[in-house]
Protein backbone atom coordinates (compact mmCIF):
# COMPACT_ATOMS: atom_id res chain seq x y z
CA UNK A 1 0.00 0.00 0.00
CA UNK A 2 1.13 3.21 -0.66
CA UNK A 3 0.44 4.36 2.64
CA UNK A 4 -0.24 2.35 6.05
CA UNK A 5 -1.93 4.38 9.01
CA UNK A 6 -0.47 1.58 11.26
CA UNK A 7 3.06 2.74 10.43
CA UNK A 8 2.37 6.61 10.30
CA UNK A 9 1.23 6.20 13.76
CA UNK A 10 4.38 4.50 14.84
CA UNK A 11 6.60 6.86 13.50
CA UNK A 12 5.22 9.14 16.13
CA UNK A 13 7.23 8.32 18.86
CA UNK A 14 11.26 8.20 17.88
CA UNK A 15 10.31 11.74 16.22
CA UNK A 16 8.44 13.23 19.30
CA UNK A 17 11.30 11.84 21.45
CA UNK A 18 13.57 14.57 19.66
CA UNK A 19 11.47 17.52 20.27
CA UNK A 20 13.09 18.33 23.16
CA UNK A 21 17.04 18.21 21.32
CA UNK A 22 14.98 20.91 18.42
CA UNK A 23 13.89 22.96 20.78
CA UNK A 24 16.97 23.12 22.70
CA UNK A 25 18.98 24.08 19.25
CA UNK A 26 16.21 26.87 18.71
CA UNK A 27 16.26 28.70 21.87
CA UNK A 28 20.00 28.39 22.13
CA UNK A 29 20.92 29.53 19.03
CA UNK A 30 18.30 31.98 19.35
CA UNK A 31 19.75 33.62 22.55
CA UNK A 32 23.18 34.06 21.05
CA UNK A 33 21.78 35.21 17.45
CA UNK A 34 19.57 37.99 19.79
CA UNK A 35 23.08 38.96 21.80
CA UNK A 36 25.10 39.14 18.50
CA UNK A 37 22.74 41.26 16.91
CA UNK A 38 21.91 43.76 19.55
CA UNK A 39 25.57 44.33 19.48
CA UNK A 40 25.63 44.62 15.60
CA UNK A 41 23.15 47.39 16.07
CA UNK A 42 24.82 48.90 18.82
CA UNK A 43 27.76 49.44 15.95
CA UNK A 44 25.06 50.32 12.85
CA UNK A 45 24.23 52.72 14.70
CA UNK A 46 27.84 54.47 15.89
CA UNK A 47 28.98 57.41 15.45
CA UNK A 48 32.16 56.02 14.00
CA UNK A 49 31.81 56.15 10.24
CA UNK A 50 34.43 53.31 9.82
CA UNK A 51 32.90 50.94 12.74
CA UNK A 52 29.46 51.16 10.76
CA UNK A 53 31.29 50.12 7.52
CA UNK A 54 32.71 47.21 8.91
CA UNK A 55 29.42 46.04 10.44
CA UNK A 56 27.44 46.64 7.77
CA UNK A 57 29.64 44.72 5.81
CA UNK A 58 29.66 41.91 8.47
CA UNK A 59 25.73 41.83 8.28
CA UNK A 60 26.04 42.01 4.85
CA UNK A 61 28.53 38.90 4.60
CA UNK A 62 26.78 37.22 7.32
CA UNK A 63 23.02 37.53 5.53
CA UNK A 64 24.20 36.20 2.29
CA UNK A 65 26.20 32.89 3.61
CA UNK A 66 23.78 29.87 3.43
CA UNK A 67 23.04 28.14 7.37
CA UNK A 68 24.22 24.91 5.72
CA UNK A 69 27.67 26.54 4.90
CA UNK A 70 28.04 27.61 8.48
CA UNK A 71 27.09 24.26 10.05
CA UNK A 72 29.84 22.21 7.81
CA UNK A 73 32.27 24.80 8.17
CA UNK A 74 31.69 24.18 11.53
CA UNK A 75 31.27 20.62 12.56
CA UNK A 76 34.01 19.84 10.32
CA UNK A 77 36.78 22.81 10.87
CA UNK A 78 36.09 23.41 14.79
CA UNK A 79 38.02 20.43 15.40
CA UNK A 80 41.51 21.83 14.46
CA UNK A 81 40.15 24.97 16.19
CA UNK A 82 39.65 23.42 19.27
CA UNK A 83 43.14 21.64 19.60
CA UNK A 84 44.51 24.89 18.83
CA UNK A 85 42.90 26.08 22.04
CA UNK A 86 43.42 23.61 23.70
CA UNK A 87 47.28 24.19 23.65
CA UNK A 88 47.27 27.69 24.21
CA UNK A 89 44.98 27.67 27.11
CA UNK A 90 45.70 24.49 28.05
CA UNK A 91 42.53 22.45 28.51
CA UNK A 92 41.43 18.72 27.03
CA UNK A 93 39.36 18.93 24.28
CA UNK A 94 38.47 14.96 23.47
CA UNK A 95 38.81 14.79 19.30
CA UNK A 96 36.56 11.36 19.20
CA UNK A 97 33.70 13.00 20.91
CA UNK A 98 33.30 16.87 19.75
CA UNK A 99 30.21 18.41 20.64
CA UNK A 100 28.83 19.01 17.38
CA UNK A 101 25.52 20.39 18.89
CA UNK A 102 27.06 23.13 20.31
CA UNK A 103 28.92 23.51 16.92
CA UNK A 104 25.25 23.28 15.15
CA UNK A 105 23.87 25.67 17.45
CA UNK A 106 27.03 28.20 16.36
CA UNK A 107 26.38 27.82 13.07
CA UNK A 108 22.21 28.37 13.16
CA UNK A 109 22.87 31.53 15.22
CA UNK A 110 25.38 33.21 13.22
CA UNK A 111 22.95 32.42 10.06
CA UNK A 112 19.94 33.99 11.74
CA UNK A 113 22.34 37.14 13.60
CA UNK A 114 21.80 39.64 10.76
CA UNK A 115 18.34 39.49 10.66
CA UNK A 116 18.27 39.86 14.59
CA UNK A 117 20.58 42.68 13.83
CA UNK A 118 17.92 44.34 11.23
CA UNK A 119 15.33 43.60 13.52
CA UNK A 120 17.01 46.00 16.68
CA UNK A 121 17.55 48.52 13.91
CA UNK A 122 14.00 48.56 12.81
CA UNK A 123 12.59 48.73 15.75
CA UNK A 124 14.79 51.48 17.15
CA UNK A 125 14.19 53.85 13.62
CA UNK A 126 10.65 53.20 13.95
CA UNK A 127 10.29 54.50 17.52
CA UNK A 128 9.32 58.53 17.02
CA UNK A 129 12.81 60.72 17.30
CA UNK A 130 10.61 63.02 20.00
CA UNK A 131 10.78 60.36 22.33
CA UNK A 132 14.56 60.38 22.60
CA UNK A 133 14.23 64.34 23.10
CA UNK A 134 11.86 63.99 25.87
CA UNK A 135 13.80 61.72 27.74
CA UNK A 136 16.92 64.53 27.84
CA UNK A 137 13.83 67.10 28.80
CA UNK A 138 12.85 64.96 31.31
CA UNK A 139 16.67 64.79 32.90
CA UNK A 140 16.96 60.80 32.12
CA UNK A 141 20.26 59.51 31.01
CA UNK A 142 20.75 57.87 27.68
CA UNK A 143 20.27 54.54 29.46
CA UNK A 144 17.28 55.38 31.40
CA UNK A 145 15.74 56.53 28.41
CA UNK A 146 16.50 53.42 27.01
CA UNK A 147 15.62 51.48 29.39
CA UNK A 148 12.19 52.87 31.06
CA UNK A 149 11.31 54.73 27.24
CA UNK A 150 13.04 53.30 24.05
CA UNK A 151 13.58 49.95 24.71
CA UNK A 152 9.34 49.29 25.96
CA UNK A 153 8.24 50.37 22.43
CA UNK A 154 10.89 48.72 20.50
CA UNK A 155 9.65 45.19 22.15
CA UNK A 156 6.49 45.80 20.89
CA UNK A 157 7.19 46.80 17.13
CA UNK A 158 10.15 43.88 17.62
CA UNK A 159 8.27 41.24 18.31
CA UNK A 160 6.43 39.83 15.66
CA UNK A 161 9.61 40.31 13.51
CA UNK A 162 10.82 38.52 16.40
CA UNK A 163 8.53 35.71 15.93
CA UNK A 164 8.75 35.15 12.64
CA UNK A 165 12.67 34.87 12.85
CA UNK A 166 12.32 32.24 15.64
CA UNK A 167 9.91 29.83 13.80
CA UNK A 168 12.58 30.20 11.24
CA UNK A 169 15.10 29.05 13.37
CA UNK A 170 13.16 26.23 14.06
CA UNK A 171 12.59 24.97 11.28
CA UNK A 172 16.18 25.53 9.86
CA UNK A 173 17.09 23.17 12.99
CA UNK A 174 16.05 20.40 10.33
CA UNK A 175 19.45 20.82 8.55
CA UNK A 176 21.40 19.81 11.42
CA UNK A 177 20.50 16.26 10.51
CA UNK A 178 22.77 17.00 7.44
CA UNK A 179 26.08 17.54 9.98
CA UNK A 180 25.13 13.98 11.86
CA UNK A 181 22.91 15.48 14.99
CA UNK A 182 19.81 13.49 15.51
CA UNK A 183 16.97 15.72 15.89
CA UNK A 184 13.40 15.49 14.74
CA UNK A 185 14.62 15.07 10.98
CA UNK A 186 16.88 13.57 11.68
CA UNK A 187 14.86 10.66 13.62
CA UNK A 188 11.80 11.02 10.73
CA UNK A 189 15.07 9.94 8.26
CA UNK A 190 16.41 7.10 10.50
CA UNK A 191 12.93 5.54 10.58
CA UNK A 192 11.64 6.24 7.04
CA UNK A 193 15.32 3.93 6.13
CA UNK A 194 14.64 1.53 9.19
CA UNK A 195 11.04 0.69 7.66
CA UNK A 196 11.35 1.49 4.19
CA UNK A 197 8.47 4.09 4.57
CA UNK A 198 9.16 7.46 3.32
CA UNK A 199 5.81 8.84 3.16
CA UNK A 200 4.46 8.06 6.57
CA UNK A 201 7.48 9.13 8.35
CA UNK A 202 7.77 12.64 6.91
CA UNK A 203 4.23 13.48 7.27
CA UNK A 204 4.14 12.39 10.67
CA UNK A 205 7.65 15.28 11.01
CA UNK A 206 5.40 17.07 9.04
CA UNK A 207 2.43 17.41 11.11
CA UNK A 208 4.45 17.40 14.72
CA UNK A 209 6.41 20.74 13.13
CA UNK A 210 2.82 22.52 12.06
CA UNK A 211 1.61 21.72 15.60
CA UNK A 212 4.71 23.43 17.61
CA UNK A 213 4.91 25.98 15.15
CA UNK A 214 1.51 26.69 15.78
CA UNK A 215 2.10 26.87 19.78
CA UNK A 216 4.67 29.57 19.27
CA UNK A 217 2.61 31.46 16.77
CA UNK A 218 -0.41 31.31 19.87
CA UNK A 219 2.39 32.34 22.46
CA UNK A 220 4.15 35.26 20.23
CA UNK A 221 0.43 36.45 19.50
CA UNK A 222 -0.27 36.33 24.09
CA UNK A 223 3.45 37.98 24.61
CA UNK A 224 2.39 41.04 21.19
CA UNK A 225 -0.42 41.73 22.94
CA UNK A 226 0.43 42.06 26.52
CA UNK A 227 3.03 44.29 25.84
CA UNK A 228 1.42 46.31 23.46
CA UNK A 229 -1.23 46.86 26.25
CA UNK A 230 -0.01 50.24 26.76
CA UNK A 231 -0.57 51.57 24.03
CA UNK A 232 -3.81 50.42 23.18
CA UNK A 233 -4.87 52.40 26.89
CA UNK A 234 -2.82 55.16 25.86
CA UNK A 235 -4.97 55.33 22.38
CA UNK A 236 -8.33 54.75 24.69
CA UNK A 237 -7.12 58.13 26.57
CA UNK A 238 -6.60 59.91 23.76
CA UNK A 239 -10.17 58.58 22.14
CA UNK A 240 -12.06 59.80 25.38
CA UNK A 241 -10.34 62.92 25.66
CA UNK A 242 -11.07 63.95 22.35
CA UNK A 243 -15.03 62.60 22.97
CA UNK A 244 -14.85 64.79 25.56
CA UNK A 245 -13.28 68.15 23.87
Amino acid sequence: MLFQFEYFLKAFSPIIQKLPTTLYMTVAAVLIAVIAGALLAVGMKCTISAVRIIVTLLNSFLKGVPVLVFLYLLNYSMDDIMNMLAGVFSFEYDLRNPPKILFAILGLALSYTPYMCDMFVTAYDTVPKGQTEACRALGLSSWQGMRRIIIPQMLVIAIPNFGNHFVNLLKATSFAYMVTILEMLGAARNYAVTYQRYLEAYIMAALIYWAVFIAFEYLFRLLEANCGKYMRINSIQKKVRRQRG
